[in-house]
């Protein structure tokens, strides 16, 4: 193949936003360089890559195979780089990591700490964000690992090493009328309102399975939120509404203020596992967080 990496690169820059203009403006270059790498790579390959329109540019069937590919080159040629790097400095370089839980706390916090004061020249980039995100960031060669949750038949499209169970707690506020009860069944819990995820979540899909499989109707959504968050044990405080927390945030609610319902149908089942890249190499920083993470963990144990 005698296409550049950077013709691929701005190939994707293409397809992703759909227009030269904004492609060029992520890319810092001409709107001509952008044209002529395309040229280049529907040349390499004998096909039209693009539909062209008026309104912009959009994959055809073969382009969309042809992008899918090279993502996965791109991915392959920035481990390669990223390698090479780790290989000729052990102590220095760049680690991308993922995190959904930003608590004080938190585990990767621990892990990164110890690194950083190990390796002086090491350089983290952090990014924040939901774990089906943060899985499609590592398949996709953006980010080197990421920790996240994960819940039973959760689809996560990456190698998965796990670090811990985690479970889920259903929590209300102390002197909830649930807490008053002798009993608490999961039908009790239908007539109050949720703090939950958004719909298109792993743990709302999780609460309303429950629910489905019970034959009871979906909890009804007050308050969504992207996470667990002190912020939301406030505004627990002062209703009667229902969450579900992890068992790791438990050390934030307060048992003079927060009670967890007891309903086992609630508790549910999550592993906490650090995504890469499947078939991808670890580099000897992406070795040192992990074995750090698992160290964590045995510690605790």
């Amino acid at each position: 193949m005698s296409l550049s990496m950077r013709d691929v690169q701005y190939f994707l820059a293409v397809a992703k936003t759909g227009l030269l203009s904004a492609a060029a403006d992520e890319q810092g270059v001409t709107q001509p360089a952008l044209t002529k790498a395309v040229r280049r790579v529907e040349g390499e390959f004998g096909l039209q890559l693009f539909e062209r329109s008026a309104r912009g540019m959009v994959l055809t069937s073969a382009g969309q195979r042809v992008a899918e590919q090279v993502r996965r080159l791109q991915a392959d040629y920035a481990d390669t780089v990223l390698l090479a790097n780790e290989m000729r400095a052990q102590q220095a370089g760049l680690l991308r990591v993922g995190v959904t839980d930003t608590t004080s706390g938190n585990r990767v916090a621990a892990a990164l700490g110890t690194l950083l004061n190990q390796r002086p020249g090491l350089r983290v980039r952090l990014r924040v964000d939901r774990s089906d995100t943060l899985a499609t960031l590592v398949r996709e060669g953006e980010l080197d690992l990421a920790l996240v949750p994960a819940y039973e038949g959760q689809p996560l499209d990456a190698e998965r090493t796990k670090v811990d169970n985690d479970p889920m707690l259903p929590l209300v506020r102390t002197g909830h009328p649930l807490t008053q009860r002798s009993r608490v069944s999961l039908a009790d819990v239908t007539a109050y309102g949720w703090i939950s995820g958004p719909a298109t979540s792993a743990a709302f899909k999780a609460i309303t399975d429950i629910f489905a499989r019970n034959n009871l109707a979906a909890p009804r959504v007050v308050m969504e939120v992207p996470f667990a968050s002190e912020l939301n044990l406030s505004v627990l405080a002062a209703t009667d509404l229902v969450t579900l927390v992890p068992r790791s945030f438990m050390r934030h609610a307060d048992d003079s203020r927060f009670a967890v319902l007891p309903v086992p149908a609630l508790r549910v089942p999550r592993a906490v596992v650090l995504l890469s890249r499947p078939g991808s190499s670890w580099s000897p920083l992406m070795q040192a967080l992990r074995d750090s993470l698992l160290a964590l963990k045995a510690a605790s144990a």
